[in-house]
């Protein structure tokens, strides 16, 4: 027999409607799946799964019928959202395609259950967070601080750089947040606390640093304008520039040996090409002064020469 879960309160028949974020995205979710789980919490969670859905973003979760999984999954079901829920095949239901303890919202095409297999969660636990962009915590019991935990430590040493962030709902997860403190005081992190996990105290800011976060990550991605790279000639091109039999006047290859520079970028326009003629042009007078001084030198030693003689 489906096991169905509570109906809908009538603050949550009364959910406003929120308008779409730019960029949809992979959410996944932890939390308590106890049917003794506090009204505000399982508050939380159903606002949590409704802001998810009507921002346009994918609810991943355990696919739960009771606690913070119901509630998060009714939130995003009554708001329209897109749900994957990842269950583990021991609670297939013999003989049928349904799963013992998963959340009614599954009985239709909209949503969809993923099955992991093996003799434990560990590849539940892959399939979760698989391809996901960040992840929500709810207030949830030692399954959740597993998976809370595991992930927070696969961020710390650098496996992945998924946002974490728990809703700190009644202050539920200040502990975590004193012990991340401690450890760092004590010198035991490789980061700061904020680095590792974030908090906020409600669902809609939860959601709203998540989307934040990648906001900000996208800009600081985003390509920089194109520099022109110049770069000088090697000195053996110079010299084979200088030995060759091109067309090039002396001067013009004497000044291609000292230092002519080359664009690496073809489309550089006149100004470049201005600059370039405009240090030729400099050499070249340059060497022309040098020429010219040790010509007079060597006709004033001429001089002092023969009137010695």
């Amino acid at each position: 027999e489906k096991k169905i879960d509570a109906m809908p309160t009538a603050a949550e028949s009364t959910m406003p409607l929120i308008e779409k974020a730019p960029t949809p995205l992979r959410i996944c979710c932890y939390g308590s799946s106890s049917s003794r789980t506090p009204k505000k919490y399982t508050d939380a969670a159903y606002n949590l799964g409704y802001h998810l859905a009507q921002r346009g973003h994918t609810c991943v979760n355990g696919a739960g019928n009771a606690g913070c999984m119901a509630a998060m999954n009714r939130g995003a079901n009554d708001g329209d959202g897109a749900i994957v829920g990842v269950i583990h095949e021991a609670f297939v239901v013999d003989g049928s395609d349904w799963f013992e303890g998963a959340h009614s919202v599954f009985n239709t095409t909209k949503h969809r259950i993923i099955t992991a297999k093996g003799n434990d969660l560990q590849e539940r636990k892959k399939l979760l967070v698989q391809g996901a962009d960040g992840l929500v915590v709810l207030p949830g019991g030692p399954g959740t601080w597993d998976e809370l935990w595991e992930m927070a430590c696969a961020r710390h040493i650098g496996f992945h750089a998924m946002p974490i962030v728990c809703v700190n709902v009644d202050g539920y997860y200040d502990n975590f947040k004193s012990i991340l403190v401690r450890a760092h005081e004590d010198e035991l992190l490789y980061k700061q606390p904020e680095d590792i996990l974030h908090f906020e105290e409600s669902a809609e800011a939860a959601v709203k640093w998540i989307e934040t976060y990648h906001a900000l990550e996208a800009t600081k991605q985003q390509p920089e304008q194109k520099k022109v790279i110049r770069r000088r000639t090697s000195m053996l091109k110079r010299m084979q520039s200088n030995l060759s039999g091109s067309t090039m006047t002396v001067w013009g290859r004497m000044s291609s040996f000292f230092g002519d520079d080359v664009c690496d970028d073809n489309k550089e326009g006149e100004a470049a090409s201005a600059e370039t003629k405009s240090r030729r042009s400099a050499t070249v007078s340059g060497i022309t002064m040098f020429a010219a001084g040790v010509s007079v030198g060597l006709l004033a030693a001429s001089k002092v020469g023969l009137r010695k003689m």
